[in-house]
C-alpha cells in the first residue's frame, strides 16, 4: 500500500526506533519491534514488548525467533509481505534472532504490514555493528538507495559516504559513541555508488544481544533545501517586477554601511518614487498600472551600471545601492545613476496604443556623511531627502544634506524623556488666578500643566506641549489635565475655598479626538463636578479646521453645561462671524496687546474694538497677560470685565495658592 511520508510520520518512527521513553512512543514501537525487530534496539526488546501485541493470545502464537541472516520480513520482489524463504546467511556477518516471517505472517499479519509501513515513512533505516557493517535494512532503504540487499552485506557505512565525508561520518559515530544519545549531521549517501542524495543521518549508539552496534535513520533534505530556497527567493523577491525587495535591501543596507566602515569607503543610496502615479490606476485601471510598474523597473535596471543594487522598495517606489572609494566619487555616481533614471523614466510608456507620461523624484544620501558618521542611516537619510523632493515638486534629485544643528539630538532626547515622564508621572497642574477687574476678588483660575524634569527642573509647557502634539502624547496629557483639575476644584470646595470655575486648555489634537466627549464625561462624573463650573479654552483655528464638526461638538458639550472661552483672541482669524456661529461665553485678549497697551494707539483702538463686540455679542472679556496697575486701570477704563496676569499672582501649586488666600493676598470674589 502506498504510504504518504510526512514530516511527522518521520520523526514519530525514528523516535520510536530511538528509544524515547515517552508512554505512548513506547506503545507504538513494541508491538513493532516484536514482529519485526526484537533484536534491532535492545531496550524495546524487552519482555513486557510482547505482552503490549494488540491482538488477543498473539504472545502465544509466536514461535521461538531462529536466526536469520540480513534478508529480513520482506524481498524486494514481495513487498510489505516478505518472502516466504530465507535466503542464505553471508558468512561475514553474524545472523540476527529474528521471528520467521511465515510465522509473522500467520500469526500476525496486520501487525506485520503496519510494521513496514511505519518503516517505509523512513528513507534509510538501518542497523549496523560496530564496525559499521549492516546487519539490518527495511525495504523503503533498499528502493531508497539502489541497491540490491545481497549486496548490501558486503558492505559498510563508509562506502556509502562520499570519501571527502567520511571524516564527519566517524565524528557523527564518534559522538553517538559517547553521548550515548541521538546525535544528527547532514550528509551525502550514494546512491548506486554514484549519486550523491543529501541527507540528515540521525545516530543511536545500541547493544543489542551483547553485540555493540548503531541504530540509524535518514531523511533526504535536497526538497525540503529546494523548498527553502524557494521561500527564501520569494521572501526576498518582488513578485510583479522581479527585483529584490525592501527585505533584501535592509540586509543589503546593513552589509554596505558595515563595509564602508570597515574598508573607509562610502555607499550611496537612491529612492526613486514615481510622481501621482496614483492618477495612472484612476485613468487607466491597475493592470496598466502593473504593466508600466514592470516597465519602470526594467528601465531602471538599464540604467543602472555593474555592481549597482536595483530594488523595488514599495508600490511605486524603487532604490539603488551603489559603493564607492570617496564621498565625492559616490556623490558623482549617485547623481550619475538619478540623471539617467530621471531620463529613462520621462520617456513615454505606451499601453494599448495610448501614450503617457511619467516623472520620478529621487532622494540621494551618502554613507557615512561628515556630520552623523557611522550613526547614521542610509534608509532613513535617502528617505529624508525624497520627502524634500516631493516638496520641491518632483521630477528633481535631491540630496540629504547632513544636520549639524544640536538642537534636533536635544528634541530627540527631550522627546524620550517625556514618555518616560508619562510612565513615571512626573507631571503636575500649577494654577492661575482670574479676578473680577474692579473687585480684585478671584472668580476662577487657569489649569496650567507644569512638567517637574528630574534633570533639567520645571519645564515650561511652550517646550514640551508642541512635542507631545507631534509624538500623539497630547490627548493622554490633555485628558489627566481635565480630570486633575475637575478633582482640584472640588477639593477646594470640601476645604471652603469655593471658586466660580476653573478653566482648561483644549488642544486641536484633543478637541477632534473621537472619544472628546465621552472622556469629558468621564471626569466630570468620576469627580461629581458641576459642568457649569469648567470652561474650555480653544483657539480660533481649532474652531475653523472643520466648522462643521466644531459646532456638533461645542453644541454637545454646551448642553451639559460646559462654557466654551476663546484664547488668544485677535491672533487668528479675521473673520469674526465664527463669534456669532459658535456657542461661546468667553473671549480672551492676546498678551501682545496687553504689553504694549499704554504706548500703543493701534493696541488701544483694538482691545476697545475687542471690548465693544464683547459687550455687543454678551460675551465676557477677560484680559490676559496684565503686569502693572497702570494696564489694569486702563482696562477697566476700556469695560474688561476679568483680568488674569502676573499683577495678580503668577501660576503656583494649588497649595501655594491656597496660603495665598490663608495670608490674604488674595481673596475670593463675594458672591452676587
Amino acid at each position: 500500500m502506498p504510504v504518504k511520508r510526512t514530516t511527522a510520520q518521520r520523526l514519530n518512527t525514528w523516535l520510536a526506533l530511538a528509544g524515547q521513553t515517552r508512554a505512548a512512543v513506547r506503545a507504538t514501537a513494541r508491538a513493532l519491534i516484536a514482529t519485526t525487530l526484537p533484536s534491532c534496539i535492545a531496550r524495546f526488546a524487552t519482555a513486557d514488548a510482547t505482552a503490549a501485541m494488540p491482538a488477543t493470545g498473539a504472545r502465544e502464537a509466536l514461535p521461538r525467533p531462529i536466526p536469520l541472516p540480513l534478508a529480513l520480513p520482506g524481498s524486494p520482489s514481495r513487498g510489505v509481505q516478505g518472502s516466504k524463504t530465507a535466503r542464505p546467511a553471508s558468512a561475514s556477518l553474524t545472523p540476527l534472532h529474528l521471528p520467521h516471517p511465515a510465522a509473522v505472517d500467520e500469526a500476525e499479519p496486520a501487525a506485520s504490514i503496519a510494521a513496514e509501513a511505519t518503516l517505509a515513512a523512513v528513507d534509510f533505516l538501518a542497523q549496523v555493528d560496530a564496525s559499521l557493517r549492516f546487519c539490518y535494512v527495511s525495504a523503503r532503504s533498499i528502493d531508497f538507495l539502489g541497491y540490491h540487499r545481497d549486496y548490501l552485506s558486503s558492505l559498510t557505512l563508509h562506502e556509502l559516504v562520499p570519501s571527502d565525508e567520511t571524516a564527519e561520518l566517524d565524528a557523527l559515530v564518534a559522538r553517538a559513541q559517547h553521548s550515548g544519545k541521538l546525535e544528527t549531521a547532514t550528509l551525502h549517501l550514494l546512491k548506486s555508488l554514484t549519486t550523491p542524495i543529501c541527507v540528515e543521518l540521525r545516530v543511536l549508539a545500541t547493544h543489542t544481544q551483547g553485540v555493540p552496534g548503531f541504530a540509524l535513520a535518514a531523511f533526504e533534505v535536497s526538497r525540503w533545501r529546494d523548498s527553502e530556497a524557494a521561500l527564501r527567493h520569494t521572501l526576498h523577491h518582488d513578485s510583479l517586477t522581479g527585483l529584490e525587495n525592501l527585505t533584501a535591501l535592509k540586509s543589503a543596507l546593513d552589509t554596505a554601511q558595515a563595509e564602508a566602515i570597515h574598508t573607509h569607503t562610502h555607499a550611496a543610496l537612491l529612492l526613486v518614487d514615481i510622481d501621482d502615479f496614483q492618477r495612472i490606476n484612476r485613468a487607466l485601471g491597475y493592470d496598466a498600472g502593473d504593466d508600466m510598474l514592470r516597465e519602470t523597473a526594467r528601465r531602471i535596471q538599464h540604467a543602472a551600471r555593474a555592481g549597482e543594487r536595483v530594488v523595488r522598495v514599495a508600490s511605486d517606489g524603487f532604490a539603488v545601492l551603489l559603493s564607492a572609494g570617496t564621498s565625492a566619487e559616490a556623490a558623482t555616481a549617485a547623481e550619475a545613476v538619478a540623471r539617467r533614471v530621471l531620463s529613462a523614466i520621462a520617456q513615454p510608456y505606451r499601453y494599448r496604443e495610448q501614450h503617457t507620461h511619467l516623472s520620478a523624484s529621487i532622494g540621494a544620501a551618502i554613507f557615512p556623511d561628515e556630520v552623523e558618521q557611522a550613526s547614521s542611516s542610509l534608509l532613513r537619510m535617502a528617505d529624508h531627502a525624497l520627502a524634500q523632493a516631493k516638496t520641491s515638486g518632483g521630477n528633481i534629485v535631491v540630496f540629504h544634506v547632513p544636520d549639524d544643528d544640536p538642537r534636533n539630538a536635544e528634541r530627540l532626547n527631550l522627546e524620550a524623556d517625556l514618555y518616560e515622564g508619562v510612565r513615571n508621572g512626573e507631571f503636575s497642574l500649577h494654577f492661575q488666578p482670574i479676578t473680577e477687574s474692579r473687585s480684585r476678588g478671584v472668580v476662577g483660575v487657569e489649569a496650567l500643566i507644569r512638567w517637574q524634569h528630574p534633570v533639567h527642573g520645571l519645564v515650561p509647557p511652550v517646550a514640551f506641549i508642541p512635542l507631545a502634539e507631534s509624538i500623539g502624547l497630547i490627548n493622554y496629557l490633555g485628558n489627566w489635565v481635565l480630570k486633575a483639575a475637575c478633582m482640584q476644584l472640588v477639593q477646594w470646595d470640601s476645604e471652603g475655598f469655593v471658586l466660580d470655575y476653573i478653566s482648561v486648555n483644549v488642544s486641536p489634537q484633543q478637541f477632534r479626538d473621537k472619544r472628546f466627549t465621552q472622556n469629558v464625561k468621564d471626569a466630570l462624573q468620576l469627580t461629581g463636578l458641576d459642568p457649569s463650573r469648567l470652561v474650555f479654552e480653544i483657539t480660533e483655528s481649532l474652531l475653523m479646521h472643520d466648522p462643521e464638526e466644531a459646532t456638533r461638538l461645542l453644541e454637545a458639550l454646551s448642553a451639559l453645561g460646559i462654557a466654551f472661552a476663546i484664547d488668544d483672541f485677535g491672533t487668528g482669524y479675521s473673520s469674526l462671524s465664527y463669534l456669532q456661529r459658535f456657542p461661546l461665553s468667553k473671549l480672551k485678549i492676546d498678551r501682545s496687546f496687553i504689553e504694549n497697551l499704554l504706548t500703543s494707539r493701534n493696541n488701544q483702538a483694538i482691545v476697545t474694538a475687542v471690548v465693544g463686540l464683547a459687550k455687543s455679542l454678551g460675551l465676557e472679556l477677560v484680559a490676559e497677560g496684565v503686569e502693572t496697575e497702570a494696564q489694569r486701570d486702563l482696562l477697566i477704563e476700556m469695560g474688561c470685565d476679568q483680568i488674569q496676569g502676573w499683577l495678580i499672582c503668577k501660576a503656583l501649586p494649588a497649595g501655594e495658592l491656597m496660603r495665598c488666600f490663608q495670608d490674604k493676598t488674595l481673596f475670593l470674589q463675594a458672591p452676587l
